[in-house]
């Protein structure tokens, strides 16, 4: 069995950054792992859902109160739906134990996080995906940091890294593009219902969505992933 380990800096990397890939994955087979790095809770977010203003979005203002742990398990929520509408079985998505605080990740941390994941398994029957540790533009610390650590184990597994999607080059030349199938979009766009869905009852706040709101669109407009090295 091919087991594929996707390591997601935060809540929203599995489908944006990821996604095309691990869809390409589950729709062949592969034995597919999510981890999440960190507990993203440092987004600006939990600060316009408690201050009075409106979105674009939804209608009236936001008096959302969230200590951090409610936050963090919101997030956690939507991480956890859009890995499910992707095809990832539940007993295959991990939220480390050992992830970081959001943007303090390091590739120290990275690397533990990694070596923790994938204990128990042959490393020859393993396969390490996430971005890639450098670009021509500046990157978030997490991505770099979890791209730095793949890049370590790279004697030990195989490793495959992927172009962060809102940074990618403008001249694809060089790069491969992945592009899903109609199948494989079905799920992506399911996926990212989960990111917009609206439901502070029941603690879902639209997290993603209204954190990066302008990627998710750019994104289902024209989802592709591009693969650094394959």
């Amino acid at each position: 069995m091919r087991h594929v380990f996707y390591f997601s800096p935060h809540q929203d990397d599995e489908l944006t950054n990821l996604g095309v890939d691990l869809s390409k994955e589950v729709s062949v087979g592969s034995a597919v792992h999510v981890v999440l790095c960190t507990d993203g809770s440092a987004s600006g977010v939990k600060r316009m859902l408690c201050r009075g203003d409106g979105c674009r979005w939804h209608t009236g203002a936001h008096h959302y109160t969230l200590d951090e742990p409610a936050f963090v398990a919101a997030r956690d929520a939507e991480f956890t739906e859009s890995c499910l509408a992707l095809g990832v079985p539940r007993e295959n998505i991990v939220i480390s134990p050992l992830r970081a605080p959001d943007s303090m990740l390091t590739a120290d941390r990275a690397e533990q996080i990694m070596r923790q994941a994938l204990s128990g398994y042959a490393p020859e029957d393993c396969v390490i995906k996430t971005l890639a540790p450098t670009s021509a533009y500046r990157q978030n610390p997490d991505h770099t940091a979890v791209g730095a650590a793949a890049e370590r184990l790279k004697g030990e597994y195989a490793v495959s890294l992927l172009w962060e999607f809102i940074l990618r080059p403008a001249d694809l030349t060089g790069f491969t593009v992945l592009r899903p199938t109609e199948a494989e979009l079905s799920r992506i766009k399911k996926a990212a219902a989960g990111y917009r869905l609206w439901q502070p009852e029941r603690g879902r706040y639209a997290v993603g969505y209204h954190s990066v709101a302008d990627e998710f669109d750019d994104f289902l407009k024209q989802p592709i992933g591009i693969a650094v090295e394959k």
